[in-house]
């Protein structure tokens, strides 16, 4: 969508901004939810964190050492179980509190 800029408006805060970002509907998470039958069952370290990377949000293979998930080890590395990680990857997505940027308006700010 194009917004195009009036001279009263003021870029991000603009009302008709704000207005489609009010009445637009988030996506929701069974949306976007990869197909595993398109992936394989168990995956290693490092797969698991460009996978998780490119479906839910960034991470590293060496953050993914501390998830509390069943590692294997096939052929000296560490492999996991593809549903596993991503059942954990959309828990933590969905407890991830909501935190709202922005400037306070003057009348919220405190007086210094």
């Amino acid at each position: 969508m194009s917004i195009s800029r009036t001279p009263g408006s003021q870029g991000s805060n603009s009302p008709e901004l704000l207005s489609h970002a009010l009445t637009t509907p988030a996506p929701q998470l069974d949306d976007r939810r990869p197909n595993l039958a398109e992936l394989p069952v168990r995956v290693p370290r490092e797969t698991g964190a460009q996978l998780v990377t490119k479906h839910y949000f960034a991470i590293s293979p060496r953050t993914l050492e501390r998830w509390p998930v069943g590692w294997r080890l096939l052929n000296g590395k560490a492999h996991v179980e593809t549903a596993e990680l991503f059942a954990l990857a959309e828990t933590m997505l969905a407890e991830a509190p909501l935190v709202m940027g922005g400037r306070k308006a003057a009348s919220q700010r405190r007086s210094a």
